[in-house]
């Protein structure tokens, strides 16, 4: 095993590891503290730092899953939409996290403009998925064969569909097998 690949494997492991705590560990905190916060923080402040927590996991990975797709690179023309796809989880995050923090505030007219942002990224995301597929499907169709529910007739050009019901009378040769 090389040491890019042991590193990437134990920054993966530290991510998740570091995840698996802020997932579990800010319900519970909040759950066994929130007696203590109910007169000082008001729960839009609550909010705005729960929401904090999960962008700040969420930004990590992400970003460490497009990096990835980046440093493999082996099929460009499918790989670049999903990267595309890929960068509406962090713009999500950060969009959302944005739009909580200025919704209650004298800013909140902000939140408006960020939003008509993140939707036009969610249009070209859209995009990107259907330009996937397409290239997905025009690969697949260039490396496959003709499809198996066709056999080649006799006549040079001409096929018959392979049905149960017209390989009855058709020749065989010895143990069932074509001859």
């Amino acid at each position: 095993m090389q040491l890019n690949e042991r590193f990437g494997g134990n920054v993966f492991t530290v991510l998740f590891a570091i995840s698996g705590l802020v997932l579990m560990g800010v319900p519970i905190g909040l759950w066994i503290f929130f007696d203590d916060f109910q007169g000082t923080l008001k729960p839009h402040t609550i909010a705005w730092l729960v929401a904090s927590c999960f962008v700040a996991v969420t930004l990590p990975i992400s970003i460490w899953e497009i990096v990835m797709h980046l440093r493999y690179l082996d099929q460009p023309l499918l790989q670049v939409p999903v990267i595309r796809v890929l960068w509406m989880v962090p713009i999500y995050a950060v969009d959302s996290w944005l739009a909580l923090r200025f919704s209650l505030t004298q800013y909140k007219d902000i939140s408006i403009y960020i939003n008509t942002a993140r939707e036009c990224y969610e249009a070209f995301v859209v995009y990107n998925f259907l330009v996937f597929l397409a290239r997905y499907v025009a690969l697949t169709a260039k490396n496959t064969s003709p499809s198996p529910s066709t056999r080649q007739d006799s006549t040079p050009g001409r096929e018959r569909p392979l049905t149960p019901v017209s390989e009855l009378g058709s020749p065989r040769g010895v143990g069932g097998v074509d001859g």
